[in-house]
């Protein structure tokens, strides 16, 4: 089990839905100062504090620069999203491990490092046979730290979330919806009624998180599984209409029916991840998670649905 932390300096690369909802769970923690980095900090004062601090960062910018930066943690969390440049995370991953260096030549501890891999395991989905080259760069970030982060004085751990809670739920997702008129609710599983999902709610990843890095459970160089919740879409249709006491129609989207609507639309990219989402890599089981074995309660598919669907 890893120390607990100690003056511990964190570096939180990006501010959006899932950095944002990590600040409270981590600036709790004892004799802890987190660092902000965005590229307009000006936008983000409200997010400041106490023990919280903004720094302007353009993660575009020359790698020698980036190292530096980064060798001035303990700690760096990736939160900058999917919505980058291809390219953009190796990148990091690089210099990461440059800042390593500079870290072991300055006599400093190694630098713990949280990739952007707040997802699915990349290590099953690979990159979907040329679907997702993305999911297939996130591969190759998990086979570069393998390879090289110990002998670059860089400890990492990476962790598996499943799809965020909300993004179950959401309308242009089209697995949860409701029908015209308010007739109910339609329901569609992604492969079949028995293939499931991991899902988890980005406040609980932030809570899970905090656990991590005080040192209540192993995780130097691993990877970490947690899990708000793991349904099949049939568990899933029943929870919609017990939550909501209306009828529930199912239809079931197999994964010939999802190729053949990607082939007519093959740049649509919520296409794609529903052709993924019908793969393996998407789901695994509780008893697996880093939640379960500390006996974390997390919101489950069903307190979610009652908060967001229930009249």
């Amino acid at each position: 089990m890893s120390s607990p932390i100690h003056h511990h300096q964190f570096l939180l690369l990006g501010a959006g839905e899932l950095g944002t909802a990590f600040l409270p769970h981590l600036s709790s923690l004892p004799n802890t100062h987190i660092t902000i980095a965005i590229r307009t900090p000006s936008k983000y004062a409200h997010l400041s504090g106490p023990n919280t601090s903004l720094l302007s960062l353009d993660i575009s910018g020359p790698s020698e620069d980036l190292a530096k930066t980064f060798a001035n943690y303990s700690t760096v969390i990736i939160c900058t999203g999917f919505g980058q440049p291809a390219g953009t995370i190796t990148k990091l991953a690089k210099e990461i491990l440059q800042a390593g260096l500079l870290r072991k030549e300055a006599g400093l501890g190694k630098l713990w490092f949280f990739p952007w891999q707040w997802g699915v395991d990349y290590d099953v989905t690979g990159d979907c046979g040329g679907l997702m080259p993305l999911f297939g760069e996130q591969l190759q970030v998990r086979k570069l730290l393998r390879s090289q982060a110990a002998q670059s004085h860089v400890t990492w751990t990476i962790v598996s979330t499943g799809i965020f809670m909300s993004f179950l739920f959401e309308p242009f997702w089209g697995v949860v919806g409701e029908e015209k008129a308010g007739a109910g609710f339609v329901v569609r599983a992604l492969k079949s009624w028995e293939h499931k999902v991991t899902v988890t709610s980005v406040s609980d990843i932030g809570k899970t998180l905090a656990r991590v890095v005080a040192g209540d459970v192993e995780s130097e160089d691993r990877i970490l599984y947690i899990a708000g919740d793991t349904v099949s879409y049939a568990e899933l249709a029943g929870i919609v209409g017990r939550v909501t006491g209306k009828n529930v129609r199912r239809e079931e989207w197999t994964t010939q029916h999802l190729e053949e609507e990607l082939a007519k639309d093959p740049e649509n990219l919520i296409k794609k991840y529903r052709v993924v989402f019908a793969g393996e890599g998407v789901w695994w089981d509780k008893e697996i998670t880093v939640n379960y074995k500390l006996g974390m309660p997390l919101t489950g598919v069903e307190m979610y649905a009652k908060q967001h669907l229930a009249a």
